[in-house]
């Protein structure tokens, strides 16, 4: 009785470090893998709904780092400057659209995820501790919107030499100061390991669990399972909750809270693909269980299986193909990470043969009788 509530809190805890390290990989990903911050800034500058919301806030930085009354005034006749602010008006509007076809050029776009991706690498290498690069900027990590604006700015013809009216920080945004610098590289070192790691203590803690359940494995297996699916799903409610109380916070208009929610799916995709992995995992589990379980469907499987399973290269075969089409299909983000990959391959091949040695021996295969034996050859003739 004592082992048995062992095993079942073994199998609860590794459901919630699961959850844990669901949360812990997201972040960590989603915060110092550049390639995948820059995945994100493509598909963010790529969302109708975001770009537009890029390309006013583009314009805002424009005109609050231009004057653009005064430059008008200056273009115009003394009899009509008076018109300075109307003609400004007006060309804001059109702005605002020049903007959003700026955005929608591929090259425009490539400058965004550039930007991002330069100022993320900058950032990383920083709190990794392997660059100075920080001083470079009087002691900040920044953002440099810049390109972009001076290409908007281009899109005025009467205002000329943007670059040179620009200030100089303007479109440049702090990322993070020096002084913060300690404390965040003592938080990404563990968040670098922690995020990286976590997932086998999950997988640890369900694999003692399993060895400690002698005589009532399978429904220990169905347990595990069923904590994988709705570990999960938990954190899709919760990413889901999250979501709408930041959009609700953040976004005061309905247009605001359409390019909010869109960022907002696009920025917890990551963590999206690992509870949908998670509960993918608990699937294929369940299966697992029906096939090795008592019921008569899992027993008539068996039987079916059972002359094909007994060769090894058929079995092992067919579980190799099926996991190069998952890494070929890569529904989610994790069926492309190399060491979640090996683990799913040994923990696969480990399940198959503990099927192949259950099904022979309920089902073992005849051997060859004298009938179904090929007849030997006639002995040669003796010699005289």
């Amino acid at each position: 009785m004592g082992r048995q509530v062992v095993v079942r809190i073994l199998v609860v805890l590794g459901a919630i470090v699961a959850m844990v390290s669901l949360l812990a990989g997201y972040v960590r990903f989603q915060g110092l893998d550049t390639p995948t911050v820059k995945d994100t800034a493509g598909e963010l500058i790529a969302d109708p709904a975001v770009r537009d919301e890029i390309a006013a806030t583009l314009v805002d930085q424009l005109y609050a780092n231009v004057a653009v009354n005064e430059t008008l005034g200056e273009q115009l006749p003394p009899n009509l400057q008076g018109l300075a602010g109307p003609i400004a008006g007006a060309l804001r509007v059109g702005l605002d659209r020049a903007a959003v076809r700026l955005l929608e050029r591929p090259r425009a776009q490539e400058l965004w995820v550039n930007a991002i991706g330069l100022a993320h690498g900058d950032l990383v290498l920083v709190l990794k501790d392997e660059s100075n690069r920080i001083q470079t900027e009087d002691g900040k990590v920044v953002l440099n919107l810049r390109p972009l604006l001076v290409r908007l700015g281009e899109q005025i013809g009467v205002i000329g030499r943007i670059e040179q009216r620009l200030p100089a920080d303007a479109g440049r945004i702090t990322i993070m100061e020096s002084a913060q610098l300690s404390t965040a590289q003592t938080l990404t070192r563990a968040l670098d390991v922690v995020g990286s790691w976590l997932w086998l203590v999950p997988l640890a803690l369900w694999a003692v669990a399993l060895w400690l359940a002698r005589g009532f494995r399978r429904s220990i297996l169905r347990m595990i399972a069923w904590s994988a699916v709705l570990s999960g799903v938990i954190v899709l409610v919760i990413r889901r909750v999250a979501g709408s109380v930041v959009i609700d916070s953040l976004a005061p208009t309905e247009s605001l809270k359409l390019a909010a929610g869109d960022a907002w799916d696009i920025l917890t995709g990551l963590l999206r693909d690992g509870a949908l992995t998670l509960v993918g995992i608990g699937v294929v589990l369940l299966v697992a269980a029906w096939i090795a379980g008592p019921s008569r469907t899992g027993v008539s499987a068996r039987q079916w299986l059972a002359p094909h399973i007994a060769r090894a290269e058929i079995a092992f075969g067919a579980a190799a193909a099926l996991l190069i089409l998952l890494i070929w299909w890569g529904p989610t983000a994790q069926t492309h990470r190399l060491p979640l990959i090996l683990a799913t391959a040994v923990l696969l091949a480990f399940g198959v043969e503990v099927l192949r040695r259950q099904t022979a021996r309920e089902f073992p295969q005849p051997a060859a009788t004298a009938e179904t034996q090929e007849p030997l050859p006639p002995p040669p003739a003796p010699q005289p």
